[in-house]
């Protein structure tokens, strides 16, 4: 416990506060900023010259769909709070007979549930801590975790389908390029392929990389009912199916369809339950 109260220490003379200050609104800016493009140019600009019909309207839905659980997710995981503190006062105490099962942090001076870890930007102790998120600009933990999750999903989905249309598009101009220099005739359909389309999709390409990789963390997470520090421990593994409500809540994967949907946790987060069988 102590290296962990250490590391604490080490890590805030690392972040500054002005530092976190500042970080915090600048990656919330440049989120949202790049999310707004995104979907400007695609909805805009790339998706009419690749779907027509029904299929752009779908193509749209789908945008404001995904636009929607992005900046959803992300400002529920900043309103819900996953700290010690939240809880109510007689929580966040042991019931009597289990003071064994929580661990003294050092900074706060108090017993604390298991899982739960300090975090020196937020100064405070989190239930299950996962990790520090700086777009949210708090602590993903127990109570927010959730919205994290589908915050990654959403905006690794949304780069993916831009992409994804990016590719189609220029795919497309270069095949009706080649059959214009090749002397067929493709009727009245016009080529647009200029070298913005290439920077683009190569910003695109770019852009996947970081949510992808925080997805396949998340994806492990669930799967094992683990948090990012310690992402291979099975040790609260309890299947799938279980693992996901008690992340998700008792509607489990159903809440992909709105940061809204009422979800309620299967419990406070003080106590759980350790796989009895590795």
């Amino acid at each position: 416990m102590c290296i962990v109260n250490d590391w604490c220490r080490e890590y805030a003379s690392l972040y500054p506060k002005k530092t976190v200050s500042i970080g915090h609104p600048l990656s919330a800016i440049f989120l949202l900023v790049g999310t707004a493009f995104f979907f400007t140019l695609q909805v805009f600009y790339v998706a009419p010259d690749v779907h027509d019909g029904f299929m752009y309207k779908f193509f749209v839905v789908s945008a404001i769909f995904t636009t929607y659980n992005i900046i959803g997710n992300l400002l529920a995981c900043h309103r819900t709070s996953s700290a010690v503190k939240s809880l109510p006062k007689e929580r966040q105490v042991p019931e009597p007979g289990k003071e064994h099962l929580w661990h003294y942090c050092d900074i706060c001076q108090k017993l604390m549930p298991p899982r739960s870890w300090h975090c020196a930007l937020c100064k405070c102790c989190i239930l299950k801590r996962d990790h520090h998120c700086i777009f949210a600009a708090t602590c993903i933990g127990h109570n927010n975790h959730r919205y994290f999750f589908w915050f990654t999903f959403y905006l690794a989905f949304g780069i993916f389908m831009s992409m994804a249309t990016l590719l189609c598009d220029v795919g497309r101009s270069v095949y009706l390029l080649h059959r214009m220099k090749a002397g067929l005739s493709f009727g009245n359909t016009e080529i647009n392929l200029s070298y913005r389309r290439y920077v683009f999709l190569i910003l695109n390409i770019f852009a996947l990389g970081f949510p992808a990789l925080m997805l396949r963390f998340q994806v492990q997470i669930l799967k094992f009912n683990s948090t990012y520090y310690q992402i291979s421990s099975r040790l609260h593994d309890l299947g799938f199916q279980k693992n996901c409500k008690l992340i998700m809540g008792q509607r489990g994967l159903w809440t992909f369809l709105s940061p809204s949907l009422k979800s309620p946790l299967l419990h406070d987060g003080t106590h759980w339950q350790i796989k009895q069988c590795f």
